[in-house]
Formats: C-alpha cells, sequence, structure tokens
C-alpha cells in the first residue's frame, strides 16, 4: 500500500463527529454501476448524476473527504470490495446473507419491490400464482436472491440478467411474464415511457426478510472506522434535513400502511387475507379437506380440520398460532361449544391464548364451525 493511501485511511479512520477538518483530505472510494436512473447514472457530457451520487458527494462533504467513483458491475460488487477495488458499495440492500460477507451502514431510504406485468395478467407476487412463469431479475441483486430461494423450487422459472435494458427487452418481446424490480427504477426505465403503456405492477410490494428493508452502504467487515464515520455523518444529514431535500427530489412520499391483498385460487368474491402494516386478516375457514370436502364425523373433526387449513395460511405469510391476537369462531349449534372448545385450545400455547368471540349461526355448506383470525405477519 502507498504512504500516502495508508496516510488517508488513517485519517479518516481518527474522523469524529465534530471534526471539520483534516490535515490531508481523506478519499473514499465508492464502487457504482452507473446504469441505473434515477439513482445514479451518466449525462450527456459524461458526469455521475442521480440519487445516490448526491448523496454520496453529502457524506464525503460531511466527512471532508474526497469522493473517488469507481464504475463496478453490481453482480460481482462485493467480490471487487473484498479485493480492495473500492472501499464502499454504493448502493446496496443489507440482508443476512449478505451480513456473511460485507458490514453495513444504516439505511439511506427504503426499499419497494414489486412484481411488473402486462396489464390484465391477474398475476400476483407469490408462488401459487407465478407457478410455470418466467421471472425475470437482476443478477446480484436481493430479489434474484429472494426469488431462487422463495419461487425457484415452487415452479417459477426464474431468469436472472446482468444488465435492466437487457431484462426489459426481454419482456417487451414476451419472453418473460414478469420482472420483480425496485418500484423507482422500473418506472422510470419502463413504466413511465410510451412503450411501458401495456405493462404495470402486479399485485401489492413484497415483504420479506431476504429483500431488506432500505438502501444502505456496504463495507469490509474490517472497516469498523469507516462505517462508523459514515453512520455519524448520515445522522447529521438527517439532523440538519439535507437527507431528507435529496432525497425528496427522487423518491415518493412514503406510505406506512400499505394494504396487501392475498386472494383465493377459486375466484371467490373476498381474499383469503389482507395485510395492513404486520396485522394480517384472515378469512373464515371451515373444515374442508383437500379432496374439497368437509370432513367427516361433525363438529370435532371438523374443527380440527379447520384449525389446520389456518395453520397453512398462517404459514403462507410467516406466522404462526403462536403469533395470533383475536379469533372468531362461529359453531352451527351452541351445544356444540364444549366439542369446539376442546380441539381449539390443543392449538395454542396455555399462556397465549388470543381473544376470541363465539357465537352460533348459519354457515355455508352446512358446516358445524367457522373460525377467522386476526395476527401478526413476520414478514
Amino acid at each position: 500500500m502507498h504512504l500516502f493511501k495508508l496516510f488517508s485511511l488513517l485519517s479518516l479512520a481518527a474522523l469524529t463527529t465534530g471534526c471539520a477538518s483534516s490535515a490531508v483530505d481523506p478519499e473514499i472510494r465508492f464502487g457504482v454501476e452507473p446504469l441505473v436512473p434515477p439513482f445514479e447514472s451518466r449525462n450527456e457530457q459524461g458526469e455521475l448524476i442521480g440519487l445516490n451520487i448526491e448523496l454520496g458527494n453529502a457524506l464525503c462533504a460531511e466527512l471532508n473527504a474526497r469522493c473517488v467513483w469507481v464504475d463496478q458491475d453490481y453482480s460481482t460488487n462485493i467480490a471487487a470490495l473484498e479485493s480492495g477495488r473500492f472501499d464502499v458499495i454504493m448502493p446496496m440492500t443489507a440482508t443476512s446473507l449478505r451480513r456473511e460477507r460485507v458490514d453495513f451502514t444504516e439505511n439511506l431510504y427504503p426499499l419497494s419491490s414489486r412484481l411488473v406485468a402486462a396489464k390484465g395478467s391477474n398475476l400476483q407476487p407469490d408462488p401459487q400464482s407465478l407457478k410455470g412463469q418466467r421471472v425475470g431479475v437482476l443478477a446480484g441483486t436481493s430479489r434474484e436472491a429472494f426469488a431462487r430461494e422463495r419461487w425457484l423450487q415452487a415452479g417459477v422459472q426464474v431468469r436472472s440478467f446482468d444488465l435492466n435494458e437487457q431484462l426489459i427487452a426481454s419482456l417487451q418481446a414476451g419472453e418473460l411474464d414478469a420482472t420483480l424490480q425496485d418500484s423507482i427504477e422500473i418506472t422510470h426505465a419502463l413504466l413511465s415511457k410510451p412503450e411501458g403503456s401495456g405493462f404495470d405492477f402486479a399485485g401489492p410490494a413484497l415483504s420479506d426478510p431476504l429483500l431488506g428493508s432500505g438502501v444502505a452502504l456496504a463495507v469490509r467487515k474490517t472497516d469498523t472506522a469507516l462505517r462508523n464515520n459514515l453512520n455519524s455523518a448520515l445522522e447529521r444529514l438527517r439532523s440538519n434535513g439535507q437527507l431528507q431535500a435529496i432525497t425528496q427530489r427522487y423518491l415518493p412520499p412514503p406510505m406506512a400502511d400499505v394494504l396487501r391483498y392475498f386472494p383465493n385460487d377459486e375466484g371467490l368474491p373476498f381474499s383469503n387475507a389482507v395485510q395492513i402494516g404486520q396485522t394480517l386478516y384472515l378469512s373464515g375457514v371451515i373444515g374442508l379437506g383437500e379432496n374439497g370436502e368437509l370432513e367427516k364425523g361433525g363438529t370435532g373433526p371438523q374443527t380440527r380440520q379447520a384449525m389446520e387449513n389456518l395453520r397453512t395460511e398462517l404459514q403462507r405469510h410467516g406466522s404462526s398460532f403462536n403469533e395470533v391476537a383475536k379469533c372468531t369462531v362461529i359453531l352451527a349449534d351452541m351445544k356444540d361449544f364444549a366439542v369446539m372448545n376442546a380441539v381449539y385450545r390443543s392449538y395454542f400455547p396455555p399462556e397465549r391464548l388470543p381473544a376470541r368471540t363465539t357465537f352460533a349461526g348459519k354457515l355455508v355448506q352446512d358446516a358445524r364451525v367457522e373460525v377467522e383470525c386476526m395476527a401478526v405477519a413476520l414478514r
């Protein structure tokens, strides 16, 4: 390592929150793929522009550092970071898989991942709807990792592309049925253009640990001082309003509680579940087995099957009976209360029994019992 480079890095590590100058301006090298407007790209003069470029320059200014921007293919950027080609990946979503190799700053801004498909396709961002469909993702992204982990084994054809323009061309040519993308990036690259008029978002935004919750900066695990300095500078940008001033020029206003609908496969006029934030509202279920018939034997077997159907729906949303907050039980005959109760309570830990309402009424298909619940969704 050259003496000047070593001195620069040592100067950066010595910076503190209140430091405004240094004997030698430190240098921070950012690895960036300038092909993703409005986040990072080049204008007609070849100058770097975009949200992430502005944020990087603002962070460098806070640290009295010189920004150096290094062009880097996104799909190989972690290996390039580890080899010392640059010091920071700009940007990267923090996920548990990536934390095994690199460290992250706090989030710069939130992230939204959505499925895009042809209008009228009726596709939803879940494995049941996408089974047999061809879904394009960008190589090296958290969306690629998510699609391969959550969808591939369910029969979804996941296809990776190095460049978004290649992915979009395949989508327009009918070689893909959908693409999983950052909502702002795909809006800028396709949906806001005349050639994107036949496409739209399909279903709600996705929420999953593999997708992460926001955009951050990645550094080598050994660069703790650099990470801490970047976090300190980021907090100052938040406090003085610069972070908001930059991001609001590019990002839509945040939506705190977006409704997510999970329709049933039978085309019935209700959703199996609706999620608002982390609250999951489940439609009532009866004791239908896999054959579509009510379990024989009356209230006891039907209650058990209804609870198993609830278990399946809870697991589909990353939840369980441990996260159920409230249930409603409808009986065809209140004389069956004790029979239902014996089965029902066996599905909950004694110390985590949810709130409950029970009443009698006429049920569809002459079922003996129906159960609906509210729970906490863990993804």
